[in-house]
């Protein structure tokens, strides 16, 4: 899952807001230097990576997108199902996408200290664009998509998946709302368990 979704499942609680936002930029057994909650929120980053990657649904959406995008494709995907969440964030959420996105944006703005430099260089750019609400819209995607492309190391091809995206649009809206029960009720039973 991306940005959104992550946030979206952390329940409005800091500590996992900051630490699900962690979880890109922290490898390994560093988590252990933070302090319990935010070590938790992680984990929980983790925990919701690992389902995503092994569930028969994402591997569908994926799958579309390999020939073309290799081992980009789960990347892409998680960018695509972001984008049917902020567009159909009525059905998830009572608080407004633009609410919540500015409610988010001052979580992890509070803990900034907490960030690694590029993860507060990516705070910066985030807030600064809004990304997180602009996944509602074509556009945004399309932009997020060519952002990434560029700051790849390597040689790919992901500004051009919003033509994926457009081709294949209710087939990856479908699943993802089909996923998205699937990843809401785990992370609901994973938050329980701890």
């Amino acid at each position: 899952m991306n940005l959104l979704a992550h946030f979206y499942l952390s329940r409005s609680s800091s500590p996992l807001i900051v630490g699900s936002f962690l979880g890109d930029f922290v490898k390994g057994k560093q988590y252990q230097k933070f302090d319990s909650p935010l070590a938790e929120g992680i984990l929980f980053h983790r925990e919701i990576d690992f389902f995503t990657d092994f569930h028969p649904i994402f591997l569908q959406s994926k799958h579309r997108l390999v020939d073309q995008h290799r081992h980009y494709a789960g990347v892409i995907v998680d960018i695509f199902y972001d984008h049917f969440l902020a567009k159909n964030w009525p059905e998830y959420c009572e608080t407004s996408l633009k609410t919540f996105t500015q409610q988010i944006y001052q979580v992890l703005h509070e803990q900034q200290t907490l960030l690694p430099p590029k993860a507060q260089q990516m705070l910066h750019y985030m807030s600064q664009h809004n990304w997180l609400l602009y996944y509602a819209e074509l556009e945004g995607i399309a932009r997020t998509l060519k952002g990434m492309e560029k700051r790849s190391r390597y040689p790919n091809q992901m500004g051009s998946a919003i033509a994926n995206l457009q081709q294949h649009y209710e087939s990856f809206e479908q699943e993802f709302s089909d996923f998205f029960a699937a990843v809401n009720q785990h992370s609901q039973a994973w938050l329980d368990s701890i």
